[in-house]
């Protein structure tokens, strides 16, 4: 099957949504460079056109190949690191294993774990590799985490596993109950149908039952916010009002149905009203839902995971299934229990058998005769199929800790993050002999205890087929190559099944596979004996069965393309031996963990809108992340406050099982006694503290054995870290902003600062403006002496740090004295760059500090002063601009060919050489200072030209130094700056840096606004916040030059010609108005913007999120958007923001500070104008209070 996957696909690019079960139809178009976009298929018959935001960013996770894998890798001993190898050596050693394993422990010894997402022929072939021919029935799939409990429930009441309803059914019932589900998020296009029907029927009643308020109950004429593990009491209790008001269908129960004499026995056993205790629910809501199931023509049930992960999951579905059938509810139009898968090939799974229980076709594993008709299919021999159910999801890895399972092979899952307990799971795979992971992304938790790594092809890098909820077949075009030697799947398998000798998977190609699937299938329930890839291609989606003979006879009949079937069960004989269904009896008994004193709340876990399982996909799509970027936990505030736990706090979540470490999110739509974490985040920086599962149990239905992930017992507890001491070396904007984030998160710990200088926490940035008296000194301070005692910090002015000591943790100050800390923070910033051989002459100033600014000040006499600036960057343009201002004539001399060569093109270089020009700043390009001349003071320069120039100071302004030397001297790692981590850790654990001084990845950020971020890190990580790491920051230039706009972010120039990044450019060279994007794979990652920076904090989120474009690409720099002219006194000058702005925001309602910058752009720049708008918005929301009437103190 060698080369199967260059196949190439159909001009035609159509395909299916590769993430939930609702499975919505998506055109591809393809351009030039291979990159793909999407957009929802309008002749589709499941979606309409329509997709939600995770299928409308899906080819964001094509296009970017980053975290791709490319090539197999294998090692051949634990102690060893992974290798490149070929595909042939990495086969043929798992084969060879593999092979040792079988003859030496049993078929048994080794098992394959595998996912919804796979595509049927991938399905397909393992399974019939596994059980055909290795002859172990140790095959399951992350399905059973969500699905197998619907499965068992289908089969107990109809007869098989098959979905009785259509899609179409949704617009033509007129009452939806909604059990244990969030299709508003989870499935949301079917939800916008449901939608649309209610916008056309206004009748249609909806009937949800969640322990939470979602987004589903906001179009419920009924929530019944249940007690977690009530389902059955309450299914039961509607039954029973359906009994007691004769509103049930007595001829479908006597003709159709087994059972019915013993479920009234049963549900009569509670009252309504001790089924509405039970269940925490009032007793008319469930009277008024038996009032709209029982009145209704058509009534839906519509349940997915609240129901099926559960201990007693089979008998939630059973006893909502029950509903549909005590009421003739099923068969006919918009009528059915309807099962909403979670995966998008969950379905196509099961049909082929893809689980540790079942056979091909729905047969039954346990049934000597169907295990021999898939023996002759395969023409293998009679008793190769083994009668015994093979490992479930959870027992395989329970099998590799007790050492029975020695390999197993994991595809197209990260089990690492989604099984319960995993804590233990994680333990069993590092005590596997051997593992072989199949997957396409280098993130995957499961990769570090890989043996094995083969790079499988992704979506629309592969031709298949899926069925999703509605059992809708679809085919899935290849439209682009897989990258590197990835290859799909199902050649994978085949591949392997090659190496291990067996016969039958030499397909020629992936049509091939499915034609034997499809015919294994005759004579079936499922038939879909007459399908190929053809019919699929040209009718897009079909419900099975299908089978030929009837296909051409409705065809011939009506003259429309026939689709399969829409509904099953239309005359009423099930699958079950006598044709009937079967209404189940049981007791309403949760077997769940019961909670203690230690353990009194109820977990609950689940998705949130725009992420999907695990993230491997979605998370690298930056529009999405912004949703919900960090895990919570969500907790009703009565509970919150028995713990004395405020909003965002952080919290730990802990049972005996492990612990989470997350923020609290307040909310009044969880009842009291519950708590919600997200299931979606694994490992962060290989911490666990953010991964739902830790907490989850491994009880499992014993029918399903899907795991109780909906019912933990937990305690919910304040993270209260133990008592430090914290130094901080340094007093500038980092130090300060450190100082300010941590003093909200934690006010218990002791925090010394040592200033160097005289004056604390200032903003440098501004010093040419403090020469220039445009601001005075007060305005640049950034801790007022009142804001430094309500931080409680003890501030030694004027005293530096020499040594540090890491061993004893201690450090030795300027006046010889010792101070021991917990924790050290450097954040010593950096100094001027020197030319060499400066002469010891008055007048020759660098601007880092404001003793620096005084003594120039003192020194130059505006009336008749000429000053020299050495260096044609930031600060020398704006010194040369403040300079020029108060009368002072100003020279720049550049060594190079143009003005801030780093942060502009040439083009913004000559822009802005123009700008100063007419200024009457005098600028001398490639050239460099030869001599220094006068006799104690300056007078003057000679320059290598030749050139002579006359000045009465001169300024060096041509970059800075790190001060690293005193952490060098600690033996503390270095290179250009101290090396620092995602959390800006030194290579010693206790000791911190940040601002100039902190390399990371290579990079020196000398900004402010990376320094702040920095400091927000550290502050959160040293209160146990692991969610936010450092990731590197956005390099902004603004320059702060009264009449002038501009600024820069990000990239200036394409780099080296790179042919895949593309400029958007506007230019009116006579005004000097200068526009400039730069754009690579659909994200913004560069600006220049001379003449107007309104587009400043717009450009400044895309950059700075790498937010993909997509249609706002049409928008940059066509957006007509004007900038809103300046009110009042400037306060940022960075985005034109003056008070009279600000306390307009605060009018509206604004009283967050991050949220009034962010509003207006204040502070968003270089941030040195955060502390004003502090002060601004305080003073405005005081005297807000005192026009109110309320006494401020």
């Amino acid at each position: 099957m060698n080369g199967i996957n260059k196949i190439k696909s159909e001009l035609n690019n159509t395909t299916t949504c590769c993430y939930c079960g609702v499975g919505c139809g998506i055109v591809v178009n393809k351009d030039d460079h291979n990159r793909i976009t999407v957009e929802g298929d309008k002749n589709h018959p499941v979606n309409k056109g329509m997709l939600c935001s995770k299928g409308l960013n899906l080819h964001h996770t094509v296009n970017d190949q980053s975290d791709r894998l490319l090539y197999p890798e294998m090692r051949y001993n634990k102690n060893m690191p992974r290798q490149r190898v070929s595909w042939d050596v990495a086969l043929e050693r798992t084969a060879a294993v593999f092979k040792t394993f079988i003859d030496k422990y049993g078929a048994d010894s080794v098992a394959f774990y595998a996912s919804g997402q796979c595509l049927t022929e991938e399905y397909y072939v393992v399974n019939k590799l596994i059980k055909g021919f290795i002859g172990s029935n140790n095959i399951d799939t992350n399905s059973r985490l969500c699905m197998s409990s619907a499965v068992v429930g289908y089969k107990i009441s109809l007869g098989e596993d098959s979905v009785p309803v259509s899609y179409d059914d949704l617009e033509l019932c007129d009452v939806i109950f909604v059990a244990g589900a969030n299709p508003a998020w989870c499935h949301p296009i079917l939800w916008r149908r449901v939608e649309a029907a209610r916008e056309i029927n206004p009748d249609l009643k909806i009937i949800v039952s969640d322990p939470r308020k979602t987004q589903t109950c906001s179009l419920a004429n009924v929530h019944l916010q249940l007690n977690p593990g009530t389902d059955i009491t309450l299914h039961h209790a509607i039954g029973r009002c359906l009994i007691e008001e004769g509103k049930i269908d007595f001829d479908f129960i006597n003709d159709s149905t087994n059972g019915f004499s013993k479920y009234r026995e049963t549900v009569f056993e509670r009252t309504v009203e001790e089924a509405a205790n039970i269940c925490g629910v009032s007793e008319n809501d469930i009277r008024l839902t038996a009032l709209y199931i029982g009145n209704a023509k058509g009534f839906i049930t519509m349940w997915t995971m609240g129901l099926n992960q559960s201990v007693v999951g089979t008998n939630k579905n059973l006893s909502l299934i029950n509903l549909n059938l005590i009421t003739g509810q099923i068969g006919k139009p918009g009528a059915g229990p309807f099962s909403l898968t979670g995966q998008p090939n969950a379905m196509g799974g099961r049909e082929v058998g893809g689980l540790s229980n079942l056979l091909p076709a729905h047969r039954d594993l346990t049934n000597e005769t169907h295990r021999n008709e898939v023996e002759k299919f395969w023409q293998i021999p009679l008793g190769t199929i083994q009668p015994k159910p093979g490992l479930t999801a959870t027992e395989m890895f329970d099998a590799l800790n007790e050492g029975k399972l020695k390999a197993i092979w994991i595809l197209c899952t990260n089990p690492l993050t989604s099984l319960p307990d995993v804590r233990v799971a994680e333990a069993g795979l590092k005590k596997a002999k051997f593992v072989v992971v199949q997957d396409i992304s280098n993130k995957v938790e499961t990769l570090p205890y890989a043996d094995v790594v083969l790079p499988a092809a992704s979506w629309t890098e592969k031709e298949g087929t899926m069925t999703n909820a509605g059992r809708y077949i679809a085919y899935l075009n290849k439209i682009v190559d897989a990258p590197g030697e990835a290859l799909p799947d199902a050649e994978i398998i085949c591949r392997f099944a090659n190496k291990m000798g067996y016969p039958g998977f030499d397909f020629k190609n992936f049509g091939e596979i499915y034609a034997e699937h499809a015919g294994l299938t005759e004579g079936t329930n499922i038939d879909i004996s007459g399908l190929s890839y053809e019919i699929l291609k040209e009718k897009r989606a079909v419900q099975w069965p299908y089978k030929k003979a009837e296909s051409l006879k409705q065809e011939a009949e009506s003259g429309k393309q026939y689709h399969g079937t829409p509904r099953l069960f239309t005359d009423h004989k099930f699958f079950t031996p006598d044709k009937k269904a079967n209404i189940q009896s049981f007791s309403d008994e949760n077997n769940s963990e019961a909670l203690t004193p230690e353990h009194p709340l109820i977990l609950t876990t689940g998705r949130i809108r725009d992420q999907w399982h695990t993230m491997s996909k979605t998370g690298k799509v930056n529009k999405l992340n912004q949703h919900i970027s960090e895990a919570f936990l969500e907790i009703n505030p009565v509970d919150a406050a028995k713990r004395k736990i405020k909003d965002n706090d952080i919290i730990e979540v802990v049972n005996n099982r492990g612990n989470v470490r997350v923020k609290a999110k307040f909310s009044d739509d969880i009842k009291p006694g519950v708590v919600f974490l997200p299931m979606h985040w694994g490992k962060i920086l290989n911490s666990d503290l953010n991964r739902a599962n830790n907490l989850t149990n491994n009880l499992v239905d014993p029918k399903s054995k899907e795991p109780d992930f909906k019912f933990s017992a937990v305690q919910v507890s304040l993270y209260k870290k133990a008592k430090q001491k914290i130094i901080v070396v340094g007093a500038g904007a980092g130090a300060c902003g450190f100082v300010k984030s941590y003093r909200t998160l934690n006010t218990e710990d002791d925090i010394e600062v040592f200033s160097k200088e005289d004056f604390p926490f200032y903003n440098r940035v501004l010093l040419p403006d403090y020469i220039s008296g445009v601001l005075p000194w007060h305005n640049l301070i950034k801790m007022s002496d009142d804001e430094e005692a309500d931080h409680r910090i003890k501030l030694h002015r004027g005293v530096s740090i020499e040594k540090i000591d890491k061993e004893n943790k201690s450090v030795t100050d300027s006046n010889g004295i010792t101070h021991f800390y917990d924790v050290l923070l450097l954040a010593t910033g950096s100094r001027a760059f020197m030319l060499k051989d400066i002469p010891s002459l008055k007048g020759i100033f660098t601007m880092r500090s404001r003793t620096d600014a005084d003594n120039f000040k003192n020194h130059v006499n505006p009336a008749n002063g000429k000053v020299i600036i050495v260096g044609g960057g930031l600060l020398g343009i704006e010194l040369a601009a403040s300079l020029t201002e108060v009368g002072v004539k100003v020279t720049i001399i550049q060594r190079i060919s143009r003005l801030m060569d780093r942060q502009l093109d040439p083009l913004g270089s000559q822009l802005l050489h123009e700008e100063l020009t007419a200024k009457g700043i005098e600028i001398f390009y490639n050239d460099e200072i030869d001599r220094f001349l006068g006799e104690k003071n300056i007078s003057a320069v000679r320059l290598k030209s030749g050139l002579h120039i006359d000045c009465q100071a001169l300024v060096i302004a041509i970059g800075t130094v790190p001060n690293t030397e005193v952490v060098k001297a600690a033996g503390i790692d270095c290179k250009r700056g101290v090396i620092v981590d995602e959390y800006l850790r030194t290579t010693e654990k206790d000791i911190f840096a940040i601002g100039e001084i902190a390399e990371f990845k290579g990079f020196l950020y000398g900004i402010t606004a990376a320094a702040e971020q920095q400091a927000e890190i550290v502050a959160r990580f040293l209160c146990g916040d692991i969610s936010k790491y450092y990731s590197g920051s956005l390099l902004m230039n603004i320059l702060k030059m009264h009449g002038t706009d501009l600024c820069s972010l990000g990239l200036a120039e394409i780099p080296n010609n790179d042919p895949t990044y593309e400029e958007i450019i506007f230019l009116d060279r006579a005004k000097r108005y200068y526009k400039k994007c730069i754009v690579h794979n659909d994200k913004l990652v560069g600006a220049i913007l001379i003449g107007d920076k309104s587009e400043f904090l717009e450009y400044r989120n895309l950059i700075e999120n790498k937010l993909e474009l997509s249609e706002k690409r049409l928008q940059l720099l066509r957006s007509g958007k004007t900038a809103e002219p300046v009110i009042g006194k400037l306060v940022c000058s960075c985005n034109n923001v003056g008070v009279g702005n600000l306390i307009n925001k605060i009018k509206e309602g604004c009283k967050d500070h991050l949220q009034l910058c962010q509003l207006t752009g204040a502070g968003m720049g270089c941030g040195s104008c955060r502390p004003e708008v502090k002060a601004i918005l305080d003073s405005q929301v005081n005297v807000i209070k005192k026009e109110d009437g309320v006494l401020v103190t």
